[in-house]
Parts: C-alpha cells; sequence; structure tokens
C-alpha cells in the first residue's frame, strides 16, 4: 500500500469538520483538522487499517473507527499485554501560608560566592589585581566588565572576568545581548553544549571570542543587525 493511499489531508478533513459544525470558530476547526489528519495517516501503519477513499465525508467515522478498534483493552496491536500505569497525582493541598513557607525553604538565600565563583569590591581589585578603582569605574560604565549587586548598593566583580590587568575581551559583546549582568555572568559558568561541554568563559580564555558572540546572540534571541 503506497504512502499517498494513507494519507487523509488537512484539508479533506477540515471540509468534513466545518460542515458539521458551521458555527465553530476556524482556528479551531484547522486545528482539530490537523490532528485528525495526523492521528489518521500516524494509525494507518498498522495492518488491519485500510484508509484509501476516506476522503468522502461518509467514510472518515469508519476510518476512525478503524484505527480505534487496533487499540483493544488489555492488548496492543502485536497481541502483546499492556502496561498500565497510574501517577501519584497531585498530592495533599496545603494552606497558602505552608505553601509560602515550603518556597522560603527551598529559596534558601546563597552567598554570591556560591553561583558567580570568587568576586571582590573595588579595593580588593586595586589589591589583587592592580587596577585603581577610577578606571574599574570607568570599565564598568563602558560595559566592559560585569559587576554584580552585593546587598542594596555595593558591587562586587567577578575576579575570573580579568586577565593581564584588563577585561577579558569577549565580555563586553555578552554583556551587549543579555537582559542583565547577572543573566550574563551565569550563563558564561554554565557548560555549554555548542561549546563541547565547555563554558563560555573558558572559550573566551582561549580567545575565542567570536564563537562566543555568536552563540550568546542566539541564545538571548538577539538581531546581529
Amino acid at each position: 500500500m503506497s504512502e499517498a493511499a494513507l494519507t487523509l489531508g488537512v484539508d479533506e478533513v477540515q471540509a468534513v469538520l466545518r460542515g458539521r459544525n458551521p458555527q465553530a470558530p476556524a482556528a479551531e476547526i484547522k486545528t482539530m483538522a490537523r490532528i485528525v489528519s495526523i492521528a489518521v495517516d500516524v494509525m494507518s501503519g498498522f495492518p488491519a487499517v485500510d484508509l484509501r477513499g476516506v476522503a468522502r465525508e461518509h467514510k472518515l467515522r469508519v476510518a476512525l473507527e478503524q484505527v480505534a478498534r487496533q487499540f483493544t483493552p488489555g492488548e496492543t496491536t502485536k497481541g502483546g499485554p499492556v502496561e498500565r500505569t497510574q501517577g501519584s497525582g497531585l498530592g495533599e493541598v496545603i494552606s497558602l501560608s505552608e505553601g509560602r513557607a515550603r518556597l522560603a525553604a527551598y529559596a534558601a538565600p546563597k552567598a554570591i560566592e556560591d553561583w558567580a565563583g570568587p568576586v571582590g569590591g573595588a579595593s580588593d581589585i586595586e589589591a589583587q589585581i592592580g587596577v585603581k578603582r577610577t578606571t574599574l569605574n570607568t570599565w564598568y560604565k563602558q560595559g566592559a566588565i560585569i559587576g554584580l549587586l552585593r546587598g542594596q548598593r555595593k558591587l562586587a566583580y567577578p575576579l575570573e572576568q580579568f586577565i593581564d590587568g584588563r577585561p577579558l575581551q569577549g565580555i563586553a559583546d555578552v554583556l551587549a545581548v543579555a537582559p542583565d549582568p547577572r543573566s550574563a555572568w551565569l550563563w558564561m559558568r554554565q557548560p555549554h553544549g555548542a561549546l563541547d561541554g565547555e563554558t563560555p568563559l573558558a572559550a573566551l580564555h582561549a580567545a575565542q571570542q567570536d564563537r562566543v558572540t555568536a552563540i550568546a546572540l542566539r541564545d538571548f534571541h538577539r538581531d546581529i543587525n
């Protein structure tokens, strides 16, 4: 039996459904037609079903019934047993106050170093890397480095974004497309499939700026133009 003979077109199903449900919204008719067409097309792979010529309205119901009969209770089309499973359900209903308490327990605060790695304030950067506070502030305002809020006003600067006392090339490109500095830094420190499991930060340290920038543009859904 050819593939063409087993196909029930969307337009054909849509015409039948529209005729039987003239008041139904066109979008709903179109969606249902696609579902029926796909179901009939997929299920027609079972040998007991012959769907040739089912485009006519009076055969549509018969065709779907033929498909349904392939799933007799307790058996598969190969005669084997059907594995029956049951989910655990939604669980107990709890009060709003209990829900908030549980959420607060899950959302326990973390130190910034736990997710951002080693960080330092302006004085730490000057002492460890030799970058003056004024220079650091200029880089931050230019979007060349990432500063993460620690508390209400203080900025903590991830140390891994510096190399030889200067901002790592490519940090600014990621910052330009990311929604905020925190998202940018989290993204750069996560292993990425497009980088063979390496982090974008490691790729930047390996002078792969163009590659990282292209991936960032794609991941953050920004238009290159």
